[in-house]
């Protein structure tokens, strides 16, 4: 949620070959971690001396053991470097706030400057947010209300694009049963997935990938060749619109699919595991069974009369049992299309902003 597009990933110490690939790269950020506060310190230390290195230069944020902060910057003499917080100060436990506004900060002026905005920033400075960043604020203040006004309660929100599909949610994902272990990190209590190869235009072959053709064939009722010749003309002009009963009924089930697809990855899955005190399960991710708001915004939704029905397919299927998707929930949409200038107001005017949203969110009852 802080902006930035996460191209690449590197593990234990750097290599010759990686400070190369990464000089390539040229990334605009570089995020610098690595060893809980007190632990180690030298994987961290090496990475910063072999990034010194590198050909290229770009703004390096440490956010590693606290102790090895100072040993890294001084490495780092003469690169744009910012020191946060370590991201794992402690075994299983994250801290990514302070590395969001920093990232965040860093996205923005890039933006900025990348669009020949400069003269403009000082018009608006305090008031730019990514994208989404400020949905995420607006389905918080939503979900939590302001004091004296309470707010909807946890929720999940799918965000459908041309290109991707973000899912949001604000709970706090724990397990539902007794007899139910959480393997991993703690999830966040608003959290963020995007999924880059599902979407209705630039990826609605991935949804089909994704999906499998026999379920968008069942979704849509349209047969095979149909189904492809369209996918062909979509790739060629992903600003083509639906003006046939076909073209809408694929569309229709393309939305369906990179729902589901979506939700069901970003919610959590359940496991049998058997012990000496016998059988459990263990969670992964979050439990967002118990959830009963959802939130749908996104073009292809927004315009679409069947929204609500489309919106049925982020709900727990039987087919799907491990997967910890709503049960059931009361589906909203965004008609007006405000959720993100929302979260932008809500920095200023939070009772503005959730009187808007409670006011033009259109509900479409409760799935099952």
């Amino acid at each position: 949620g802080a902006g930035a597009k996460w191209v690449r990933a590197y593990s234990f110490e750097l290599t010759d070959e990686d400070i190369a690939e990464i000089g390539e790269i040229a990334p605009d950020i570089f995020l610098l971690t690595g060893g809980i506060d007190g632990g180690n310190s030298a994987c961290i230390e090496h990475n910063a001396a072999m990034l010194a290195g590198c050909q290229r230069r770009f703004p390096v944020v440490i956010a590693g053991n606290r102790s090895a902060a100072a040993r890294c910057e001084a490495l780092l003499d003469g690169w744009e470097t910012h020191c946060c917080p370590n991201v794992m100060p402690a075994l299983d436990k994250l801290e990514i706030g302070p590395v969001q506004a920093v990232v965040r900060e860093l996205f923005l002026k890039n933006i900025v400057r990348a669009k020949g905005l400069s003269r403009m920033e000082d018009l608006v400075s305090g008031i730019l947010m990514p994208t989404p960043l400020a949905m995420l604020k607006a389905m918080k203040l939503l979900a939590d209300g302001i004091p004296g006004v309470p707010g909807l309660g946890e929720l999940v929100a799918v965000d459908l694009g041309g290109a991707t599909t973000d899912v949001y949610s604000i709970a706090k994902g724990a397990p539902q049963n007794d007899n139910t272990l959480v393997k991993g990190l703690p999830e966040p209590r608003e959290k963020r997935t995007v999924e880059g190869d599902i979407g209705m235009r630039y990826s609605a072959a991935g949804v089909v990938q994704a999906a499998g053709m026999e379920r968008i064939l069942a979704l849509s009722g349209l047969d095979e060749a149909t189904v492809k010749n369209r996918l062909k003309a979509i790739g060629e002009d992903p600003s083509l619109l639906a003006e046939t009963a076909a073209e809408q009924a694929l569309d229709d089930a393309l939305a369906a699919a990179a729902v589901a697809l979506a939700v069901s990855r970003h919610a959590g899955t359940l496991e049998e595991v058997y012990t000496p005190m016998g059988q459990v399960y263990a969670q992964t991710g979050k439990d967002l069974t118990g959830v009963e708001t959802l939130v749908l915004t996104g073009g292809a939704i927004i315009h679409n009369p069947k929204a609500g029905e489309i919106g049925q397919h982020a709900l727990f299927r039987p087919g799907l049992p491990i997967s910890l998707k709503p049960r059931r929930a009361k589906v909203y949409v965004d008609k007006s299309y405000i959720l993100a200038a929302m979260g932008l107001l809500s920095d200023e005017y939070p009772d503005v902003a959730q009187q808007i949203m409670k006011k033009e969110l259109v509900e479409y009852g409760t799935g099952k």
